[in-house]
């Protein structure tokens, strides 16, 4: 069934991704992140973000598919981190910045510090996504709130050290989005962009890959596998 699930998951983003290589059609990236492209480099950040679909959708192959050796799942995580970055690198590049509006100087119609904001609060409300479960981990040693084929290989006595990496990683997300939700406030409220929100962009995105990878090779190194038999 793991095998199956990560077939689908896969098929469906490797085919995503090859319609925007064929067609250049930049409509399914979300209109942020187009919309400050001029339109004649629209279809090339189609065909680049669509090349790293693929990429992506090899990494959930070699991730999910347990009938796989162990090592496929490590060139799974690194693929999938190296996906992602492709695809911000490509968005940033074109757009002038991940997350952009056609005003050009502020979110949604919000004045430059109503979006600031409106940025830091959403931030803040995503990092407890990552706070709030990474806390208690840390602190009871309680791995229940992973899913059970991520711990079903575990011995018992190697729990709390799961539990503190995977609680740490965790923080590390919600740090991480703090950190560029803030980032995108100082771009929507500033022009030009100041180096502080761009650095802080930088050092979020770098963070949540980072804790990404943490997560699952805590969880390979202690389980055997992401998908526990």
């Amino acid at each position: 069934m793991a095998d199956f699930i990560g077939v689908v998951i896969a098929g469906v983003t490797a085919l995503l991704g090859v319609y925007m290589i064929v067609t250049g059609d930049w409509r399914l990236l979300h209109g942020y992140h187009y919309a400050t492209t001029p339109e004649s480099e629209r279809p090339r950040l189609a065909r680049e973000t669509g090349a790293w679909m693929v990429v992506l959708s090899v990494s959930v192959a070699l991730m999910m598919m347990t009938s796989l050796p162990d090592w496929a799942t490590v060139v799974g995580v690194v693929l999938l981190v190296v996906g992602i970055a492709g695809m911000l690198v490509s968005i940033a590049r074109h757009n002038g910045g991940i997350i952009t509006s056609a005003a050009g100087a502020d979110l949604g119609g919000l004045s430059p510090r109503t979006s600031m904001a409106v940025c830091a609060a959403v931030g803040a409300l995503l990092s407890l996504g990552g706070f709030v479960p990474g806390v208690y981990m840390i602190a009871t040693g309680d791995v229940s709130l992973l899913h059970g084929y991520h711990y079903a290989n575990v011995a018992p006595a190697d729990v709390p050290a799961l539990a503190t990496g995977e609680g740490l990683a965790m923080v590390g997300l919600g740090v991480s989005l703090l950190a560029c939700m803030i980032g995108t406030g100082g771009l929507c409220a500033h022009r030009p962009a100041p180096r502080w929100a761009k650095a802080l962009m930088v050092a979020g995105g770098v963070l949540f890959a980072a804790s990404i990878v943490a997560m699952l090779l805590l969880i390979i190194h202690y389980n055997g596998s992401l998908m526990g038999e």
